[in-house]
């Protein structure tokens, strides 16, 4: 990234559409995944009603200013790796808010022994896949 990558312009690039911020900072494949990721949860977001529509715009908006917090500090670490990725209670809250996908940054991080990685890993897995079962069992229940 060169060292003229402005946080403020990346951040506004990145608010304005999900991973263009990335791509101001020259991280190209970062930005794409995020684009097509952030077009992937509004199509289903308008596709999906009730629960699971307000689920998928929440995920989008989650997603939106995550993508901008990155783009602004990856723009103003001049590229370097962002240290607060790996603290606890940015973890911590990634996991409450995006779930599996916060997983890599658990288990990257130095922060959590052994022991805490695995059982958040249990109960993030858990939870995600209670989640995915719950229409199914209430199917089940309500006639």
């Amino acid at each position: 990234m060169p060292a003229s990558s402005n946080p403020q312009i990346a951040l506004l690039y990145s608010m304005l559409l999900p991973g263009l911020g990335q791509i101001y900072n020259r991280e190209t494949t970062k930005g794409m995944i995020i684009f097509a990721s952030a077009m992937g949860l509004g199509i289903l977001g308008f596709w999906f009603s009730g629960f699971n529509r307000f689920a998928m715009l929440l995920a989008l908006l989650l997603l939106w200013v995550t993508a901008a917090t990155d783009a602004f500090q990856m723009a103003k670490n001049a590229g370097k790796a962002a240290e607060f990725y790996y603290r606890k209670p940015f973890i911590v809250a990634m996991l409450l808010l995006v779930g599996p996908l916060a997983l890599p940054l658990l288990w990257k991080s130095t922060n959590f022994s052994p022991t805490a990685r695995w059982l958040w890993t249990v109960l993030v897995v858990s939870v995600a896949l209670l989640f995915i079962a719950t229409p199914y069992l209430l199917k089940g229940i309500v006639v």
